[in-house]
């Protein structure tokens, strides 16, 4: 499974709308090799808001072909959000073990 990562830092304040935002962008779920989708937000008393967008796929090629695609295009379109500081930092990974709870 590959997981993509995105470290977003936004204006203080700014949480809601950023949740917002990514609540109203779901066609992600409709893509091939799609598994799941979270966005985490930091605790902490900072001068910044931290988001953390994590999305697992079947495989690199799957978020890959999403990138590349007119839904990607669409979610990544309009008008710029003046309170997202700067670029988000992407990250890659490739789950070697997981555990899940026992029931």
């Amino acid at each position: 499974m590959f997981v993509g990562t995105n470290r977003i830092k936004i204006k203080k304040g700014y949480g809601n709308e950023l949740e917002e935002l990514f609540r109203s962008r779901g066609e992600v779920a409709r893509e091939p090799g799609f598994v799941d989708f979270e966005l985490w937000r930091q605790e902490g008393d900072s001068e910044h808001e931290e988001y953390l967008v994590v999305s697992r796929w079947e495989s690199e090629e799957h978020h890959n072909q999403w990138l590349r695609s007119d839904s990607f295009k669409q979610a990544h379109s309009g008008p710029p959000t003046d309170y997202i500081m700067g670029h988000g930092e992407f990250s890659s990974y490739q789950i070697r073990l997981a555990y899940q709870a026992e029931k």
